[in-house]
């Protein structure tokens, strides 16, 4: 009797242990599910399809069709809470989707470049801010698949692949690349945000978002990172990095985002920054009388297109239509420009100003007022050339160092900022101001109100 007994606790403790071995778990999954059993019956892109032309807010899935995917996220830093993306191939990939899990530490089982199947029967799809989402239909809304039958929908196959990220551009970025694994090169922290922590600052609510500019033609994107991630604490790199990561779209704002699985996916690649360097003019004494060399206050335009009737250009290079506008508040006039809502993935807006004279004048310098509303990094820069070129890139622009406004994130900002008197005593012939914009929907949309640009200094007798 004893024996027996003894025999019998001897084995509920062995199955207890086996049931308590998070490997003998693993392997225990495998076994449940033999996937030399399961074969995709469509694909990702078919699915997409067919969602499409619903036209509706949500599909529910009542028959079992069988997907592909490839695993390219990880939460293993923390960085993705109950989150899987999954794209179609992992080279090249043509569509992704966002899977809602009620599992925390996935990547243990659901590893980078790991092949699963999606069975979706009894599974719904929706469309959020632009990105597909594959989950349990709740009320409206889809949400995470229970952790109990996580099993029964995510069949995990024994190959893992290697996942090539897509080289990518901020101006290449569509809704179709949405949830992809890209990589970037040649890029920084902006000079806004140098100094600061991924995402553990005090103004940091839930995550972190640093804005990111390209080396080659300033402009800007978004780095998200969770304020729960291994890694928040960690200083952002100073001088300049190649990065991969998820490419998707912030759930509460619908601007494209880019998010790492690690910070090892951040690697610098120099520690010197790709700033444009600032023109400076020496220092001079104070001048106690003022003349004006140029003013403008667009107090008399009537609209839009009245400031190029007073000489000024107003110039998108990437021949779109987002363009500075006339605008009237509190009884002033000033313009402004935004790439908000606009749709194009690469706003690069100037507004010239007429050539202005400095051969009769000493002592000038340029001053003007901002203002900045929903803020998302500076995109306003102001320079000055000597010889306007038709091809504005071809012009020598050379970057003043003004002070731009800095705006608010829910958009309260009514105060101009004055640039600080920037000194062009050292400068000689006639010259254009250009004030560039670059943003780009959705995404850096930053509005800008322009107003007061003036130059004063000593006209010669």
């Amino acid at each position: 009797m004893k024996n027996s007994l003894t025999y019998f606790l001897a084995l509920v403790c062995i199955l207890f242990l086996v049931q308590c071995d998070p490997e003998k778990q693993i392997i225990s999954f495998d076994e449940d599910f033999r996937t030399s059993e399961i074969s995709e019956n469509t694909d990702m892109k078919s699915i997409i399809s067919d969602f499409k032309q619903e036209e509706s807010e949500y599909l529910s899935f009542d028959s079992d069709y069988i997907i592909s995917g490839i695993v390219v996220s990880s939460d293993e830093s923390g960085n993705f809470y109950k989150t899987l993306i999954l794209q179609d191939k992992p080279i090249n990939p043509e569509v992704a989707l966002e899977v809602k899990i009620d599992l925390r530490a996935y990547f243990s089982r659901y590893n980078l470049g790991r092949k699963i199947y999606l069975n979706l029967n009894g599974l719904s799809m929706a469309r959020v801010k632009g990105k597909f989402i594959i989950g349990f239909l709740s009320g409206n809304r889809v949400r995470e698949i229970p952790e109990s039958l996580i099993n029964r929908h995510l069949i995990r196959t024994d190959e893992t692949v290697e996942i090539l990220p897509n080289p990518i551009r901020f101006e290449d970025v569509t809704i179709e690349r949405t949830n992809t694994y890209v990589y970037l090169e040649d890029i920084q922290i902006s000079r806004e945000d140098l100094g600061k922590s991924f995402s553990s600052e005090v103004y940091d609510q839930y995550n972190g978002e640093r804005i990111i500019q390209q080396c080659a033609n300033g402009v800007s994107g978004k780095l998200l990172t969770s304020e729960y991630a291994d890694f928040s604490a960690y200083l952002t790199p100073h001088g300049s990095f190649s990065m991969k990561a998820i490419l998707t779209v912030d759930d509460y704002s619908g601007e494209y985002v880019y998010i790492l699985n690690n910070p090892d996916d951040l690697q610098e690649t120099s520690k010197d920054r790709c700033d444009e360097e600032v023109f400076n003019c020496p220092q001079i004494g104070e001048t106690s009388e003022e003349d004006i060399i140029f003013y403008a206050d667009f107090n008399q335009l009537k609209n839009s297109k009245d400031i190029e009737q007073q000489g000024w250009k107003n110039v998108n290079i990437n021949f779109l239509n987002n363009r500075f506008k006339k605008r009237t508040s509190n009884e002033n006039t000033f313009v402004q420009i935004s790439s908000y809502n606009t749709l194009e993935s690469v706003s690069e807006v100037w507004l010239i100003s007429p050539l202005i004279d400095l051969d009769k004048s000493t002592e000038e310098f340029l001053h003007f007022d901002s203002r900045a509303t929903f803020e998302e990094g500076t995109l306003l820069s102001v320079w000055y050339t000597g010889n306007l070129k038709e091809d504005l890139n071809a012009s020598d622009w050379k970057l003043l160092n003004a002070k731009i406004s800095t705006g608010s994130l829910d958009g309260s900002n009514r105060t101009f900022t004055g640039s600080g008197n920037i000194l062009l005593n050292c400068v000689e012939g006639s010259i254009h101001l250009g004030f560039r914009y670059i943003g780009f929907d959705p995404g850096a949309s930053t509005t800008y109100d322009l107003d007061n640009i003036r130059i004063l200094g000593k006209k010669n007798i």
